[in-house]
């Protein structure tokens, strides 16, 4: 831990974050550290391997169960990092180790997403996040958030970014029939048939677009894994395509 350089570590998370519209004066920093701490503890972890291949097709963690999970684990770290309590982490830890609770948006539990992983889904987010409380001990507030949120630079358009929005916004508007351009690009560019996609979206997207959009902005879970299934890697949410 020493050797790493975390003065210029915390210079450059402060210069990239702010091209990106996050800064402790926008009061969105701790949204980042946010998305940091949800990548590094939980997201980029063995649960990531338990998703993939044969293990996660049995476990029935697909897509939408994963987005569903990511987003509310989120909510969980944004609440640690604004708390003033001591053990804050220590709370964050216990609530995204329960075995038992049923995750938002889903009727599974870690025991049945993670099965086959759960040692490893535990050691991880345990060793990352006496980590977290290492920096939290050792730095000022701005600067903890700052190193936490290194870990979530190759999420910078994942919800609890800036970004994120945007991205709503356009798959609003392509949802809506506003974006002729992207209908044909999909088509052109992709062989993708957009009424043929749009058919096979949840009851939701067709019966209350508002619905579909508050949740996307605050809580994606709420639409529930199976709607969000369709919506993962679903070309109508990439921002630039």
């Amino acid at each position: 831990m020493d050797e790493f350089d975390y003065a210029a570590a915390i210079t450059h998370a402060r210069e990239h974050l702010s091209l990106l519209g996050v800064t402790a004066e926008a009061g969105n920093l701790a949204n980042a550290a946010a998305v940091g701490i949800t990548e590094f503890v939980w997201r980029n972890g063995p649960i990531e391997d338990a998703h993939a291949g044969v293990r996660g097709r049995r476990n029935k963690l697909h897509d939408g169960v994963m987005f569903a999970r990511n987003t509310w684990v989120y909510h969980q770290a944004l609440e640690a990092v604004n708390s003033t309590e001591q053990y804050a982490l220590l709370r964050f830890e216990k609530r995204i180790l329960d075995r038992e609770f049923i995750w938002p948006g889903t009727s599974g539990t870690l025991t049945q997403f993670g099965y086959g992983a759960l040692g490893e889904i535990k050691k991880h987010a345990k060793k990352c996040i006496d980590y977290l409380r290492y920096l939290q001990k050792t730095f000022e507030r701005e600067e903890f958030l700052l190193l936490a949120a290194l870990r979530g630079f190759g999420a910078s358009d994942h919800f609890g970014m800036p970004a994120w929005e945007l991205r709503v916004c356009a798959a609003m508007g392509r949802l809506r029939g506003q974006d002729p351009e992207f209908v044909e690009r999909l088509k052109t560019d992709y062989q993708i048939d957009f009424s043929d996609l749009l058919g096979r979206a949840p009851a939701i997207v067709h019966d209350d677009l508002p619905e579909v959009e508050r949740a996307l902005l605050n809580a994606p879970y709420d639409l529930g894994a199976e709607a969000l299934d369709w919506f993962a890697w679903n070309p109508v949410l990439e921002r630039n395509l």
